[in-house]
């Protein structure tokens, strides 16, 4: 439901006005490690989609693939180097922004949901890649005062400033119009917003403030985002008081 791969997804198929049919994994309770989810996805992530018979992983790709088969409207620019800051914001939110959301977010919120290293140790022997694992493990063990915490939020200091800048020459990240890049970005805005630490930024990016206000308002926001939001949701990403800790961090 609050996936931020997911969601940029989700997006990028209610921009374009397509019909979908949504299968719920729930990462709460390990629904990525099923078998028969591991078939179809054996790195255990979200999401899969799956388009006449084929199976496709890595948001991203998919984003670009349903561009390339419905390409109307179009969600890339014309001009060149409006394509490459698209893509370039493409390729860091992938890394690192998606790692670094991950760490903000295990370290403010989901941290709880794992008191005793026991369910810690439980946790990490599912998870097939070494280095998510090796984060998660210190995160969940140290909460904010993990490395790889301090680590993300700078990642996310320098995205935002990036975003500020490039919303200088238009009103979204590849200029006048919305594009994958928006789709992208917007569900690791929107986790700051939930995590409670998007203040942080507020004096030093306004635009992306903005912008953050004109996407939400996009019938595809509600659609993909806040309808899918529920109230366990809300509950388990209530977040402590992180915001004072995570702009000590960005102090110089």
């Amino acid at each position: 439901s609050t996936s931020v791969c997911v969601i940029k997804v989700r997006l990028t198929m209610l921009e374009k006005g397509l019909d979908y049919e949504g299968r719920f994994v729930d990462l709460r309770r390990g629904g990525q490690f099923d078998p028969a989810y591991l078939r179809l996805n054996p790195g255990a992530v979200v999401p899969t989609l799956v388009h006449d018979g084929n199976v496709l992983t890595e948001s991203s790709v998919i984003q670009h693939y349903l561009d390339d088969v419905c390409p109307s409207p179009p969600l890339m620019p014309d001009e060149p180097l409006a394509r490459y800051r698209v893509r370039r914001f493409m390729k860091t939110v992938d890394d690192p922004i998606h790692p670094a959301c991950g760490v903000l977010t295990q370290g403010i919120s989901f941290r709880k949901d794992f008191p005793d290293p026991e369910k810690i140790e439980a946790r990490m022997a599912r998870i097939p890649d070494p280095r998510r694992r090796e984060r998660q493990r210190s995160v969940l063990a140290m909460g904010l005062s993990s490395p790889f915490v301090a680590d993300a939020a700078r990642d996310f200091d320098s995205f935002l400033r990036e975003m500020e800048e490039a919303l200088a020459d238009g009103p979204f990240l590849g200029g006048s119009a919305y594009s994958l890049a928006d789709a992208a970005a917007t569900p690791y805005v929107n986790r700051l917003e939930m995590l409670g630490i998007r203040g942080v930024w507020s004096a030093s990016c306004p635009r992306v403030m903005d912008w953050y206000d004109r996407v939400r308002a996009r019938p595809s926001f509600e659609a993909g985002v806040a309808r899918h939001f529920t109230e366990d949701d809300a509950d388990r990403m209530r977040p402590a008081d992180a915001a004072g800790r995570v702009a000590e961090i960005l102090e110089p």
